[in-house]
């Protein structure tokens, strides 16, 4: 009796693996899942695609530089679940050897800064083209949701521009990571100078840096949250003016969220000088 009772607790047991295995399964088709190198890729692709059909996932997290990322177990299992990957060219964490067998899409920056968002505008257009060629199902919807973002991003853009035009951002001048001279120069700033990473610059950089900002008259040092947030601060230091650190790629909140927040902390800075 025992040994019957035991037969039947194993098959019921086994029955309800099969279902649960099953209907995850299912839950899991029901969206095409795509990775994304970062979160600026990540967001803009998100407002592309029909959130009912697509999940869309970065690696990269925000405040991460993609040059220094070890890619992680966690991450690996995202990519190995993904129907597609897309990336922007020269990722070194998400290189061709590792991933090989997935689908990818390579997204080409042309060596621009897509916070700036002229270039943005530009990626968004290229990306929803890349989208609609490899969702051909869904090219109409992607169109559709690309002409809603693109109305979205010009109103945002048009408020902030006005912002920094009210404040009279414009003609400033400022020395800045390179990472951030096309944002700060779509501010309307005069990038006098730029450097780069805190490996890369000397004490000799620094000082020709600090007699540049001294004589251009430059209002603030700009630093590159994720290449190295207090690289500059010697520099505004020295110069006894503020020292701003902006980030790359958008936070949690999105792309038209963190240009926001990049105006704003450049804007309060230079309000407390």
């Amino acid at each position: 009796m025992k040994k019957i009772l035991l037969f039947f607790l194993v098959f019921l047991s086994s029955i309800g693996i099969i279902l649960y295995t099953h209907q995850n399964g299912l839950a899991s088709e029901k969206k095409q899942i795509v990775i994304t190198s970062d979160t600026l890729l990540a967001g803009m692709i998100s407002s592309l695609l029909p959130k009912e059909g697509y999940s869309v996932e970065a690696i990269l997290p925000p405040d991460q530089c993609p040059g220094h990322y070890d890619i992680k177990i966690k991450d690996i299992e995202k990519i190995k679940h993904s129907h597609l990957i897309v990336s922007f060219k020269g990722m070194p964490f998400l290189n061709d050897s590792a991933f090989k067998d997935k689908k990818r899409l390579f997204v080409d920056s042309r060596c621009h800064n897509w916070m700036s968002p002229d270039y943005y505008e530009k990626g968004l257009n290229e990306v929803g083209e890349m989208l609609k060629n490899h969702f051909q199902k869904d090219a109409p919807t992607i169109e559709k949701l690309k002409a809603e973002e693109l109305k979205r991003l010009k109103v945002a853009i048009g408020n902030l521009k006005r912002l920094i035009e009210d404040n009279s951002l414009p003609g400033k001048k400022v020395i800045a990571s390179s990472m951030q001279k096309e944002p700060l120069e779509w501010m309307g700033f005069i990038v006098v100078a730029q450097y780069g990473r805190q490996e890369s610059l000397s004490t000799k950089d620094i000082i020709r840096l600090t007699k540049t900002g001294k004589t251009e008259g430059v209002v603030c040092v700009v630093d590159n949250l994720q290449s190295g947030p207090e690289v500059g601060k010697s520099i505004a230091e020295a110069l006894k003016i503020p020292h701003v650190i902006l980030t790359n790629f958008p936070s949690e909140k999105g792309y038209i969220e963190t240009l926001k927040e990049n105006v704003l902390t450049i804007l309060n800075a230079l309000k407390r000088q």
